[in-house]
C-alpha cells in the first residue's frame, strides 16, 4: 500500500477512534437518564414499554437525515432502545 494511503487510513481511524470516544461518553450519559426513567416508573407502576417515545425518535431520525443515513442510525437506535427497555426493566 502506498505511504500516502496508508497515512489516510490512519489519519481516517483517528477520526473513528475520537468519534467513538465522544459515542461511549454519550451513550454513557444516556444510560444514566434511562436508569432515572427506570426508577421512576417502577415508582409509579408505569410500563417500561413507550411506544409513542419510541416512535417519535424514529420520527427524528426520518425527519433529519437521508434515507441511508437513517436506515443506518435506526438499526443502531434499535439495539440502543431493546437495551435500554432491559436497563429499565432491572
Amino acid at each position: 500500500m502506498e505511504e500516502k494511503m496508508k497515512k489516510k487510513i490512519l489519519e481516517n481511524r483517528d477520526r473513528i477512534d475520537k468519534a467513538d470516544n465522544q459515542i461511549f461518553d454519550l451513550l454513557l450519559e444516556r444510560l444514566d437518564a434511562v436508569n432515572t426513567i427506570g426508577y421512576i416508573k417502577k415508582q409509579e407502576g408505569l410500563p417500561v414499554l413507550d411506544q409513542e417515545r419510541e416512535n417519535a425518535i424514529y420520527a427524528k431520525i426520518d425527519a433529519r437525515f437521508s434515507t441511508v443515513e437513517a436506515s443506518f442510525l435506526k438499526l443502531i437506535y434499535e439495539s440502543i432502545i431493546t437495551e435500554s427497555k432491559k436497563v429499565e426493566e432491572l
